[in-house]
C-alpha cells in the first residue's frame, strides 16, 4: 500500500500539514461545506491568477455561530500568497448581505503564504450560519500562483475581479466567472447545533455532472435537504465527488484515487461521523476486476474505521448501454454489488443501483432517472438516489 509519505515523494508533493493551528482544542468544529481538491496542471488552459480577487459560493449544510475556512495549495508549484481574505453571507450573484462581512486571519495576520502541498486554516470570526444558506468566500491573490490547486466542476457560479476587492459588498467589480472552486478547501462551524459530518465520496455521479449550474442538483445537495427538514438529524453533508475519479489509480486530469486522496479528502474532515462511498463506475469502465475493487473497499473501510467513523457502501449503479458496456463489465459490477450488499462490511449499505434500475430491465436506467449516455442520472435521478438512504443509518 503507498504511504502517504512515499506517494507525496512519488509526485513531488509536500504533505498537506497545514501551517496554522486550528482553533482552540476545547471548541468542537464540524465541515458544513466542503469539496475534493486536485490539480489543474493538465488542463487545456490551467487556470493561474496574479493581482486578483475570486469569490466564491459555498451552500452550508450546517449551522454554527462562528466560521473558519480551509485554504489549499495542496497540488500548486511554488508557495501562494493570500493578500486577504473575507466571508460573508451571500445575497445574489457577487452581492453580500450588508453587515455580514467579516474579515479573516491567518495566526492573527491579515496575508499568509502558503508553500506548496501545504493547507491553511484560517482564524475563527463570529457570524451566524444556518443550512441552505449561501456563504461569499473571498480571496485575494496578489502575486502570481502558477496552476491553482482547484476543484474543475462546482456547477456553481463564481465570480473574478481585478485588483483586491474582497472587502467590497455590492459585488460590482466581479465582472468575470468561472466555475471552479480555486484554492477553497472547506468550511467550519461552531458554536451551534452541527457537531457531525458526513462526507459524500465518489466521483461524476457525487460531484453532480450535467446538473443545473447554481441548481444544487446533486444527490448530496438531495440528501442535506432531506436531513436539514427531518428532527434530531445533525450530521452536516459535505460533497468530495470528483469527475472522472478513480478508487485505484490516479489521473492528472481527475485527481488521486480514492485511497491516495482518503486522508486529505476525508479523514481529517472537522466532526467526520459518516462516510457515503459510491465510486467504482470508472475503475469497471478501465478495466478493474470486482475483486481488485473489494480490496481497495476494505482497506477504505478500515482506514474509516480507524478514525472512530462509519462507512455506509452504494451500490454501483447500472451500466447497460452505454459506452464500452459488456457481458464481462456487467460480471464485474454485478460481484462488486453483490459483495456491497452481502459482505457486511460497511456498517451500512443504499442501493443506489436498485433506486436507479428499469424494472423492467434491471440492468439499465429507468428512462426517467437517465441523463442519457446509460452512466448518469439526471436530477430526477439524483434525487431518486437520496430518497434511497434509509436516514436510520444516521443514528
Amino acid at each position: 500500500m503507498i504511504t502517504r509519505r512515499l506517494l507525496a515523494t512519488l509526485l513531488g508533493v509536500a504533505l498537506a500539514t497545514p501551517i496554522a493551528l486550528p482553533a482552540q482544542a476545547t471548541e468542537h468544529w464540524a465541515d458544513a461545506w466542503a469539496t475534493s481538491v486536485h490539480s489543474s496542471a493538465a488542463a487545456a488552459v490551467p487556470p493561474t491568477y496574479e493581482n486578483q480577487s475570486i469569490r466564491m459560493v459555498v451552500r452550508m449544510r450546517g449551522d454554527g455561530d462562528a466560521v473558519r475556512i480551509q485554504l489549499s495549495n495542496l497540488h500548486g508549484d511554488r508557495p501562494v500568497t493570500f493578500g486577504s481574505a473575507t466571508v460573508a453571507l451571500r445575497s445574489s450573484g457577487p452581492a453580500l448581505v450588508e453587515g455580514t462581512l467579516r474579515h479573516l486571519t491567518f495566526g492573527g495576520e491579515p496575508s499568509v503564504t502558503v508553500p506548496a502541498g501545504q493547507d491553511v486554516y484560517s482564524d475563527p470570526v463570529e457570524l451566524e450560519v444556518r443550512s441552505g444558506q449561501d456563504l461569499a468566500v473571498s480571496i485575494h491573490l496578489p502575486t502570481a500562483t502558477g496552476p491553482a490547486t482547484w476543484h474543475r466542476s462546482a456547477v456553481q457560479t463564481n465570480y473574478i475581479s481585478t485588483g483586491d476587492h474582497t472587502a467590497e459588498e455590492d459585488g460590482s467589480s466581479f465582472t468575470a466567472t468561472v466555475r471552479s472552486w480555486i484554492f477553497l478547501n472547506a468550511v467550519s462551524v461552531t458554536h451551534g447545533p452541527t457537531h457531525e459530518t458526513l462526507v459524500a465520496l465518489g466521483d461524476s455521479i457525487t460531484d453532480g455532472s450535467g446538473t443545473v449550474v447554481d441548481g444544487f442538483e446533486r444527490w448530496p445537495d438531495y440528501l442535506a435537504a432531506r436531513l436539514a427538514a427531518a428532527p434530531g438529524r445533525d450530521p452536516a453533508v459535505v460533497n468530495v465527488g470528483i469527475g472522472g475519479n478513480r478508487v485505484l489509480a490516479d489521473t492528472a486530469q481527475d485527481g488521486l484515487s480514492v485511497l491516495n486522496r482518503l486522508e486529505h479528502d476525508v479523514l481529517v474532515r472537522d466532526g467526520l461521523k459518516y462516510v457515503l462511498l459510491v465510486e467504482g463506475t470508472n475503475d469497471l469502465r478501465n478495466r478493474a476486476t470486482a475483486d481488485q475493487l473489494i480490496a481497495a473497499y476494505r482497506q477504505i473501510i478500515d482506514r474509516v474505521h480507524a478514525k472512530d467513523a462509519e462507512i455506509i457502501g452504494g451500490t454501483i449503479p447500472p451500466l447497460k448501454g452505454s459506452a464500452g458496456y459488456s457481458e464481462t463489465l456487467e460480471a464485474e459490477r454485478q460481484a462488486v454489488n453483490t459483495w456491497i450488499t452481502t459482505s457486511g462490511a460497511f456498517d451500512g449499505v443504499v442501493d443506489f443501483a436498485t433506486a436507479l434500475a428499469d424494472p423492467a430491465d434491471p440492468l439499465r436506467y429507468l428512462p426517467a432517472y437517465d441523463r442519457g449516455d446509460h452512466i448518469h442520472p439526471n436530477a430526477d435521478g439524483f434525487a431518486a438516489m437520496a430518497a434511497a438512504v434509509d436516514l436510520d443509518l444516521l443514528r
